[in-house]
């Protein structure tokens, strides 16, 4: 393409060079990335989206009628059809998320490949057809330690009842545990986050992958969890921007039924506006999650150039060359 400049991977880049490149990945690659995240995983992705709208919208008027039909809103909440419909929106968008970041991280394989940007629909989902198993896989074996770990944390706690006697010492001593297995959850939670693209660069089995995620994350983990925080919020912040007209109308609908003296249902249109805010609201954030799952792509690059030099060979061919001015050691 016009201006095209290739984006390597393997270079050695501080937080705010790993942010920018980032950003200038997702410009540089905006058409053929989102065109075929929307083509591969958009059918789960728009079914998802109905699905929490509808589920939204529902809760949504269940929290407007509370006040004058608790008892309906209890039998709602309580209902089969309420839950099912909630495993079946989970289901789906478990199912769009993991396509979803399959793409993508198939996409950088392809780019680095092909040193190009004009990468087709039927080029990536070809890689993404043979990963699909291993990605599933990969989010399956999460579930099930955590199921694990859920299951620690009850009979940790159901042990300290019992040998205690309960009492407010026991309240304190399980709270504290429940706050420093918090922080473990939310210090692995980071540790592991390179798992899915380790899984696809470098072929490896899932309990391999992990280990090599906290090999590649030790010593910067502050490193990555700022990278992830900062472009998770961007990502989160954007998506909201559909929602701001729809927070706009109910704030308005519910000043008018307090003025009312009455709290009524949601009229049929109101319903219509929620399920269609939701929809494009969750469309926004599935598309945008292409921007933290690209930075960790860049910070696994970043670890592995930092502790193995990778892409030394790389610069050895590039002698002779004008090269770039040495890039400093990461400091955050």
């Amino acid at each position: 393409m016009e201006n095209f400049q290739f984006i390597e991977y393997h270079r050695k880049r501080d937080f705010s060079k790993k942010v920018n490149a980032t950003f200038e990945y997702i410009k540089q690659n905006f058409k053929s990335l989102f065109k075929s995240i929307l083509f591969i995983a958009g059918p789960p992705m728009l079914i998802g989206s109905l699905l929490i709208g509808s589920f939204m919208g529902d809760f949504m008027n269940m929290f407007q009628q509370m006040a004058t039909d608790p008892v309906a809103m209890q039998e709602k909440m309580t209902s089969m059809s309420f839950w099912g419909q909630f495993v079946l929106m989970m289901i789906c968008i478990t199912v769009a998320l993991v396509i979803s970041l399959s793409t993508i991280n198939n996409y950088l394989l392809l780019y680095e490949e092909k040193k190009s940007n004009v990468i087709e629909v039927s080029e990536v989902w070809e890689r993404v057809r043979g990963t699909l198993l291993m990605y599933f896989g990969t989010v399956l074996m999460f579930l099930l330690l955590l199921i694990v770990f859920y299951l620690i944390i009850v009979v940790v706690v159901v042990g300290l009842v019992a040998a205690s006697g309960g009492g407010a010492g026991t309240a304190a001593l399980s709270g504290l545990l429940f706050f420093v297995l918090f922080l473990g959850f939310f210090y692995v939670t980071v540790a592991i986050s390179l798992t899915f693209i380790i899984r696809t660069y470098e072929k490896k089995g899932f309990f391999a992958a992990v280990g090599r995620s906290f090999k590649l994350v030790y010593g910067k983990w502050w490193s990555t969890f700022g990278l992830i925080f900062i472009l998770y919020m961007v990502m989160m912040i954007i998506s909201y921007i559909p929602m701001i007209p729809f927070y706009v109308v109910f704030f308005i609908n519910s000043l008018h039924s307090i003025n009312s003296q009455s709290i009524q249902a949601p009229s049929a249109s109101m319903q219509v506006w929620t399920t269609l805010s939701f929809v494009l609201y969750y469309l926004c954030q599935m598309l945008l999650s292409a921007l933290p799952n690209v930075g960790i792509a860049f910070q696994y690059f970043n670890l592995v150039e930092l502790k193995e030099s990778r892409g030394l060979m790389a610069d050895i061919e590039t002698l002779g060359k004008p090269v770039e001015a040495e890039r400093p050691e990461e400091t955050f």
